[in-house]
Order: C-alpha cells, then structure tokens, then sequence
C-alpha cells in the first residue's frame, strides 16, 4: 500500500481501474510529434508561422511533462510496488533525456534561435525519445497479463495485478529469474504464503528484491484472497 492508495481507492469505488499515466502520456508524446511536423513543414514549405507552431506545441510538451511524470510515479508506486523492473529503468533515463531536451530547445527559443536548425534536431531527437517511451510503456502493459480467473477468484486476480503481476508475469519472475511464483514451494499451503511475504527470502536466507507485504500493507484476509487465486493459477505444479 502507497500513501496515493486513497486516490486509487476513490477511482475503483466509481468503477475505473486502470493506471493514471496512460491518459495523459499521450499529450506530450502527441505535441512532440506536431513540434516535429511543424518544424519540418515550416523549414520546407518556407512559412514562417508553421515553425511559430512548433514552438507552442515545444512549450506545451514542456508544460506536460510534469503531471505525466507524476502519474507515472504513483503507477509506479501503486501497481509496481516501486520494483526496479527494465522498462521502468529505460523510462525513467528516457523521460529525463527528453526533459533535458525540450528545456535546452526552451533556451534556444527564448535566446531568439528559433529559426535554428538545430531546434529542429531537437524536434527530431525527441521524436525517437517517444517512440521509445511508447514501446517500453506497451512492454509494461502487454508484457505480462493476469491469467484469467472464475468470478469468485477476480478480488484475488485484482490484488495480483496491482501488487504482484509486475514482478511475476504470468507467474514467472522479472527480477531474479530463477525464482518462479509457477510451482513454487511457498504455494504449498497459506501459512508459508503468508510466512513469506511477510518476510521475503531468498534460498541462502538473504533478503531478495522483493518487498515485505507487512499486514498494514496486504492484511491477512487480503493475503488469504490474494493466496487462493495465485494458488489457483500458479500452485498447479507444487510437488506435494
């Protein structure tokens, strides 16, 4: 649980589920895309108030990195307990190269070089920039799905997907690959589930990536409905 759990709570009482981040990412991914078009369409066809426009959408894309960013980190926090998967990683160094850029494109522009062709390298660079946003993004969404789950197991699947299904996809594991959720021991029965999460190790006794699920974070009736449906979809190959 993330102190942006109220947040997210209210939204499910009103029926929405899904991440914040995707609905607005596409706002300055968009005007990136447009600050590109313009510049390009205003250096080729020679119109001075087509270069104007990519300007402005260089300003907006500017102003809307900051609550796409900041959706972003509660998803993060909220759905991916703030694990440190690859595709995190990669857009967390992406988003900063283009904040980075679209702020020395600002100075260009406030510095009067707006006719430079160098801020419309800038236009270009970023244009890569998003695409890459996009596709690391798409990794996160469709790179592992929930298996389906009979109605009585959908609050367990609902507590998978928002505290476990980014660090084990499809009952795999993102971080430490050895360590499958499919088939593993800790699915034997829900005292050593519960044992575990509560105090997550790796064989040697060390403590692994995984974060503690204490009981204000993941309390024991939840843990239970959170077991039945992971046992369900992942306990198949236990070895009695």
């Amino acid at each position: 649980m993330t102190v942006f759990n109220p947040i997210y709570n209210a939204l499910y009482a009103i029926g929405y589920s899904d991440p914040l981040h995707p609905s607005v990412t596409h706002i300055p991914i968009g005007l990136v895309v447009a600050a590109l078009v313009f510049g390009l369409a205003g250096l080729l066809l020679k119109r001075p108030l087509l270069g104007l426009s990519a300007r402005h959408c260089l300003v907006l894309a500017w102003l809307f990195i900051f609550p796409t960013v900041l959706l972003g980190f509660m998803d993060w926090q909220h759905f991916y307990q703030g694990a440190w998967l690859v595709p995190i990683i990669v857009k967390i160094t992406l988003a900063s190269c283009l904040f980075v850029l679209l702020s020395i494109g600002l100075i260009f522009v406030f510095a009067g070089r707006e006719e430079s062709r160098a801020l419309l390298g800038i236009f270009l660079i970023a244009f890569f920039i998003v695409v890459g946003l996009g596709y690391f993004g798409g990794r996160l969404v469709f790179g592992g799905r929930a298996p389906y789950a009979p109605a009585n197991l959908q609050p367990g699947k609902r507590l998978f997907e928002n505290n476990c299904m980014a660090c084990h996809p499809n009952g795999g594991n993102a971080i430490v690959a050895e360590y499958l959720l499919n088939g593993s021991d800790n699915l034997v029965d829900f005292d050593k589930f519960r044992a575990f999460i509560r105090n997550p190790r790796l064989d040697n006794g060390s403590r692994g990536p995984m974060p503690v699920f204490s009981t204000e974070k993941l309390p024991d009736a939840e843990a239970r409905v959170l077991y039945d449906y992971v046992k369900y979809e992942f306990g198949k190959a236990v070895k009695p």
